[in-house]
């Protein structure tokens, strides 16, 4: 097992590169059956313990590939590991198709540069769609942690479809965006710490630390710009 995880890692540093999303193969398009096992390129799966668990589908999102997995009396699971930056923040976004009222959950935990883990892990539940959902969350990496893990696990006797999961780096992601904005003059009037709640009643212009603009019905709570006119 720890070989799998060294060639995972090894795999990991050579298809993250300089992009946005740090994860390898997000779309699961690439393949290997090296070992007798049949994974997608920079994962592991429950495919290693339980043979028909976790299977190349082109039921997809985007692609031509996506990853079924099929829980019989145990889970089934899909899961890899990168390298972060501690202090820094990123965007986790991954795709599911889940045909029955409860699907599993995304699983998002940093580990130490031991492989232990560190700060508290996110679950993210996956409920019922008859066509892919989004799911989406920001964490930010502790002063401990080297790597991120990031799984998809379903529940027992349960069967879902996943596709295009990414965690991007958002550093990385804000110098590409300021390299294609225009300058443009304007006047921040305050920085504020926002709940859902509070953010519906902000008259004026929402942005986040990227530049973005934010719609108050559809963000999570953090620090934003407001902006209550331009000059």
């Amino acid at each position: 097992m720890k070989a799998g995880v060294i060639i995972l890692l090894l795999l990991v540093t050579v298809f993250t590169g300089y992009a946005l999303n740090i994860l390898p193969n997000p779309s699961f398009e690439l393949w290997l059956d090296t070992i007798g096992v049949h994974l997608p390129v920079g994962w592991l799966s429950s495919e290693l313990l339980y043979p028909a668990s976790a299977i190349k589908d082109t039921n997809s999102n985007t692609g031509s590939y996506c990853v079924r997995l099929v829980g019989s009396d145990t889970s089934a699971f899909i899961t890899t590991v990168t390298l972060v930056r501690p202090g820094f923040h990123y965007e986790f976004s991954g795709y599911a198709r889940v045909p029955g009222v409860l699907g599993g959950s995304f699983v998002l935990q940093f580990l130490n540069w031991q492989g232990g883990p560190t700060g508290t892990p996110s679950l993210i539940p996956l409920y019922y769609s008859n066509d892919y959902r989004r799911y989406s969350n920001w964490v930010t990496a502790p002063d401990s942690a080297m790597f991120i893990s990031v799984s998809c696990v379903t529940l027992p006797s349960v069967q879902l479809y996943v596709d295009d999961v990414t965690v991007d780096d958002t550093t990385l992601s804000a110098i590409n965006e300021l390299s294609e904005i225009k300058p443009r003059r304007t006047r921040c009037n305050k920085v504020l710490f926002l709940s859902r709640e509070n953010a519906l009643s902000v008259r004026g212009q929402i942005f986040d630390v990227l530049g973005r603009r934010i719609h108050p019905r559809a963000f999570n709570p953090g620090v934003y710009f407001i902006i209550e006119g331009s000059e």
